[in-house]
This record gives structure tokens, C-alpha cells and sequence, in this order.
């Protein structure tokens, strides 16, 4: 009985949407655990098949069933998570590889799914698109090409860093070693959506998702870049040592590149050879042998 009165409400509350406004069907699977350490892990994702969300292991954005969002949401509707407290400021920092193959502008994460998500694009140039309300009238351009530090060496991945002061209204990029001009917002943005961090739209690896509420000094970007040589870090929001994520899709949960290039030299060092790795040798030799003769 309690099941037809949900599905009811939920039919009532679409219904009740306006009528232009573009219905987006979400379907969330089975969370992982609780408080996961994801410390030398990495997701691989998928543009059209799979997707992810990050969040803190006290927040619950799991519904009970298929949800609907729409661009118009009446105020009878609510999320089937609890509501955080609006905050000032917030910075994010992770880590990721990807594809341009399939296109030439794929978003890297969506931050906080409320009424006025924080979506980031990057393109095979390096410019970071920062949209602060879905619409062009609030968007950022900035490309992160003075480099500021010399002491970051390069990396595989790309060590990507955004941070917003909202008492300001100022918004910069961080990539590597090299910074972004500080930008003014055309309209004032403030971050007042859940602990939620969401990413689908590339080809591609993350890893090490950081996420605070409020923005990082220089000297704590750094300590990210450098991977904590120089000092320890800790999102205050979000911290990839204790985590929380829904896949969506076709997802891959496995160690990092670095990890699993450790794991291959050390067992070489032990005598372990390749499957098949004498075969190709004594293959080699024989051919030899043939032109020889």
C-alpha cells in the first residue's frame, strides 16, 4: 500500500510540472561502501555507457526509485536527500585522463545537482569552461598558462584545480604547474547545492577527488600538486581516502597506472616472466636460424 501511495505522489508531482519543461530520467544503482579508503584507485568511465557520483559517507543521494529532474521544479517536489547549508566558497581538485576522440569538448564533473549546478568542460586546447547556472550568460573561459611553480614535474595525469571565493566573486584554474588568470563571475554565484560530485560525459580515468568549502590558499594547491610531498591534504567536503560513490552504468573500479606499473616491475624482479615470453623468443631464434641458412 505505502509503494502506490510513493509511485502516486510521484506521478502527481510530474503531472504537476510545467508542460515545456525537459524531463531527465536518472536511474542510481547500489552505492559502494561506506566510508571507502580509494587511496591508489582510479575509475575508468565511459561517454555514452557509464557514469559516477562522489559524496561524503554521512550523505545519502541514493533514492528509492527512478527520480525525475526538471529545468522547472515545482515547489511541492523535493530531493530524496536531505538539504546541506549554503556555504560561501568551494574548491575542488582532482585528477584525470582523457579522450578527445569522441569529442572535442567533454565535461569533467557537474557539482552539486540543485537549481544552479557548477558544469565543467575542458577542450583539446586546455580551456576550462566553467558554466555556474546552465545558461551562456554565466560562463567562464580560462586557460591555465602561467606557469607559477617550478618545482611540479610532469605527470601522467592531468592535476586539474578550481577554486571560487563567492565573497569575492572570483573564480581561478589550476593545472599542473601553470595558473589561470583570477576572474571576476558576471553574477554573483554561490555553491549552495548537496556534497555531490558528479562525473559522466568522457572517455577517460579520475582518481583523487578533493572538495572543500572554501577557497585554497596557493601553498594548499601546491601541497595537491605535488601529490603531498610538501605537506598532507584533506578536502574538507570530500576526500578520496573516505568516500562514498554511486556508479551509474558501465564503470571500472582498479588500481592507478603508477600502482600497477610497480606491481609488473616487481614481478619481473622476481624471475616471473610473461606468459608465452620464450616462445616468442625460441620463435625469434628459429627465424634466424632460417635466414642463416
Amino acid at each position: 500500500m505505502k509503494m502506490k501511495l510513493v509511485h502516486a505522489l510521484l506521478v502527481v508531482a510530474v503531472m504537476s510540472a510545467p508542460v515545456n519543461a525537459e524531463f531527465k530520467t536518472t536511474s542510481w544503482t547500489t552505492p559502494g561502501p561506506q566510508g571507502m579508503n580509494l587511496k591508489g584507485k582510479m575509475f575508468t568511465l565511459s561517454q555514452y555507457e557509464g557514469g559516477i557520483s562522489f559524496y561524503p559517507p554521512y550523505f545519502s543521494p541514493t533514492p528509492s526509485t527512478t527520480y525525475y529532474i526538471t529545468t522547472d521544479i515545482p515547489t511541492s517536489t523535493s530531493y530524496p536527500w536531505t538539504t546541506a547549508p549554503t556555504t560561501r566558497s568551494v574548491s575542488v581538485c582532482l585528477r584525470y585522463l582523457i579522450d578527445f576522440g569522441q569529442t572535442s569538448n567533454p565535461r569533467i564533473f557537474t557539482l552539486s545537482p540543485s537549481s544552479t549546478p557548477l558544469l565543467v568542460n575542458v577542450d583539446q586546447l586546455g580551456v576550462y569552461t566553467l558554466n555556474f547556472n546552465q545558461y551562456s550568460y554565466n560562463t567562464l573561459y580560462m586557460k591555465p598558462s602561467i606557469r607559477f611553480w617550478s618545482t611540479i614535474g610532469p605527470d601522467i595525469w592531468s592535476r586539474f584545480c578550481f577554486t571560487l571565493d563567492s565573497t569575492k566573486n572570483v573564480a581561478q584554474v589550476f593545472s599542473g604547474s601553470n595558473i589561470s588568470i583570477r576572474k571576476l563571475i558576471r553574477y554573483q554565484y554561490v555553491w549552495s547545492g548537496e556534497p555531490v560530485i558528479q562525473f559522466e560525459g568522457f572517455d577517460g580515468q579520475v582518481t583523487d577527488v578533493q572538495m572543500w568549502d572554501y577557497p585554497l590558499s596557493y601553498r594548499e594547491v601546491f601541497k595537491y600538486m605535488t601529490n603531498g610531498v610538501y605537506g598532507p591534504y584533506r578536502g574538507s567536503v570530500l576526500t578520496w581516502s573516505s568516500i562514498n560513490y554511486t556508479p551509474s552504468g558501465n564503470t571500472l573500479l582498479e588500481d592507478v597506472y603508477e600502482w600497477q606499473a610497480k606491481q609488473q616491475i616487481s614481478g619481473r624482479r622476481r624471475g616471473r616472466q610473461p606468459k608465452g615470453g620464450r616462445k616468442n623468443r625460441k620463435f625469434v631464434n628459429a627465424e634466424r636460424e632460417k635466414k642463416q641458412l
